[in-house]
């Protein structure tokens, strides 16, 4: 995307110059004709009127009808008759300029959802999803008004007025310049407002993303809202939000709202004065203009008038959206804190070691490292439970292997190459993670089981979900993996959720699987079941699991503890309970629970 809106719409003219040029001819045309029609009114006024001159025109169309040529109706039809091509070449024009803004809208909204899509965390940390969501609407549909109208309309202005300004010099010189006072204040007023309705812009499409994102959060947590009985609260914060906003629109309306009146204002006085005038022309014959002129020079001047009125509400919407496509260019020129910058066609090996070399990392913004000197190797095809108390910085581990955050080389390893060496593509066609909170999409169970694997079939669907220990439960259901699971699967519970994100990761067999926390929701039975599953049927896989309960810690190959950002604990789990340690306090709070 070009640095200003002014570039960005060289850039579209340029690309699409044959629609624009055919849009162009058109509504030359169109206007032409228009003008046309006026002429053509005077030519009969004074061709029908035995007081006057007869025109050529009057003569050229006796040669072409013969006594018809004088007759009202031939008059009549060919003034309907330049009407309806006239209008039927505007509504060609209105077409072609209105699809090519739907285009470019098109193009710019799948650029920026590529962008968004491909930007890291530290990035969705900056930009609340209601903001975001903002942007790919209210902001882009103030720019398609600048594609659509704000092209459109002044093109309509200069092919309607200059050969609108040609006849009226034509039929008097002296009318023609006092007509030419509203389009004087047009360069002097946008000078004038031009600055503060930008600013003012601006301000309203902030507040838009603001409340978008209010919106948006504030009905995802619905059901904490009503849970703490704290609606009223909420209702007026987002009304705060919302009065706010309505008075930037207020005053970007006021603002807004003295151009067009004035203008209209404008050209009513130079109307009157325009008939006063001309009426003393004729009544003191200071020159040779006849009623036929005038009704000719009034009807021209109200063509004229009338796209300058339409500038009126041009110019506004230019700033508006201006102010738009700067907020676009900010989102999509924000560079992407990952670099996927590998030139390689490297892949991840099977049962690949993952080492940890002096592993530091502080969240952007923060000044608190989450991990400090983290020094580990975890063998390719071994299952590793990490854990440790909250904030220790377990899950931060998972998500720099997953690279959603970025860190300097030579402090991750896979397969014994560094982590950058990796395409990001490469690194998670290998990789999959279970979050402790799951996502699930407005769909059926069996799509949001197959999201990672296109067109993966019933029985590896089926597979799957009997590994998570989810195939009974969904065979239960009336659709059974036709059910619809409702927004992010409000239908399920919490351990049917838990296990649904369990079996989509399953499905697709990846080498490594990260998985944070995944038996919080589920009881020890299916938690024994599920991990029977995965000991049998992914034992080539390195697995590493984040989790507090000693049942499954006592099951890995591996155990590491974590506290404040460091490995306090690494070993086989028999051989840490025997150190007494963190480790072994844990077991031993576990049994003592128990008893």
């Amino acid at each position: 995307m070009e640095k200003d809106l002014f570039s960005n719409l060289k850039a579209i003219l340029i690309e699409y110059r044959w629609r624009f040029l055919k849009a162009f001819l058109m509504v030359l045309t169109s206007n032409i004709l228009l003008i046309a029609n006026p002429v053509v009114l005077r030519q009969a006024v004074m061709a029908l009127d035995p007081h006057l001159e007869k025109p050529a025109f009057a003569t050229f169309l006796t040669y072409f009808f013969g006594n018809r040529g004088t007759f009202l109706s031939t008059w009549v039809f060919l003034l309907l008759t330049i009407t309806v091509i006239s209008a039927y070449f505007k509504y060609q024009m209105r077409v072609a300029f209105i699809s090519v803004s739907r285009d470019v809208e098109m193009q710019v909204r799948d650029k920026l959802f590529d962008r968004i899509q491909s930007q890291s965390m530290e990035f969705f940390d900056r930009h609340g999803i209601g903001e975001l969501l903002s942007r790919l609407t209210n902001d882009i549909s103030a720019y398609r008004d600048v594609l659509g109208p704000g092209i459109m309309y002044p093109l309509f202005f200069l092919t309607l007025v200059v050969p609108g300004l040609a006849a009226l010099f034509y039929i008097s010189f002296k009318l023609t310049l006092l007509s030419l006072i509203p389009l004087i204040a047009i360069p002097l007023l946008n000078r004038v407002l031009r600055g503060h309705i930008f600013t003012l812009s601006l301000a309203v499409q902030r507040g838009l993303a603001e409340m978008s994102n209010a919106t948006q959060e504030y009905y995802s947590g619905i059901r904490i809202i009503k849970g703490y009985a704290v609606e009223e609260v909420f209702f007026q914060k987002f009304r705060s939000i919302c009065q706010k906003l309505i008075g930037l629109n207020i005053r970007l309306a006021s603002m807004q709202g003295l151009i067009f009146p004035f203008l209209t204002f404008l050209t009513r006085i130079v109307t009157a004065l325009l008939v006063l005038f001309s009426g003393f022309i004729i009544l003191k014959a200071w020159s040779e203009l006849n009623s036929a002129d005038f009704v000719s020079f009034m009807w021209i001047q109200s063509y004229i008038f009338f796209p300058v009125l339409m500038l009126g509400w041009v110019l506004p919407l230019y700033q508006r959206g201006k102010a738009a496509y700067s907020r676009l260019v900010e989102i999509y020129e924000e560079p992407n804190a990952v670099n996927d910058d590998a030139a390689s066609q490297l892949k991840i090996t099977p049962q690949a070691d993952i080492a940890l070399c002096n592993l530091t990392f502080s969240y952007p913004h923060s000044d608190r490292k989450t991990l400090s000197n983290i020094n580990i190797t975890i063998e390719g095809g071994s299952f590793v439970g990490i854990t440790g108390p909250v904030g220790a910085g377990k899950t931060t581990l998972f998500r720099l292997l997953n690279r959603e955050y970025e860190i300097p080389k030579g402090m991750i390893f896979i397969g014994g190459k560094d982590i950058h060496d990796y395409s990001l593509e490469a690194l998670r066609q290998e990789i999959v993670t279970v979050e402790q909170i799951p996502f699930l999409f407005s769909k059926t169970l069996a799509e949001n089981v197959s999201f990672g694997k296109e067109n993966a079939s019933l029985q590896e669907i089926e597979l799957a979900a009997q590994y998570a220990d989810l195939h009974d439960t969904v065979i239960e259901f009336p659709e059974q993996y036709s059910t619809l699971v409702g927004e992010r699967g409000v239908t399920l519970s919490g351990g049917q959720k838990q296990r649904v994100a369990m079996a989509r990761a399953f499905l697709v067999k990846r080498s490594i699987l990260l998985l944070d926390d995944i038996f919080a929701a589920v009881d020890i039975k299916t938690e024994n079941r599920i991990f029977t599953a995965m000991r049998k049927n992914f034992s080539e896989k390195t697995v590493l699991l984040i989790t507090h309960r000693v049942s499954l810690l006592e099951q890995m190959d591996r155990v590491i503890y974590l506290k404040g950002g460091l490995v306090l604990e690494d070993g086989e789990p028999d051989v840490l309970k025997g150190k007494h340690g963190a480790y072994a306090a844990l077991v031993d709070l576990f049994k003592e629970s128990r008893r």
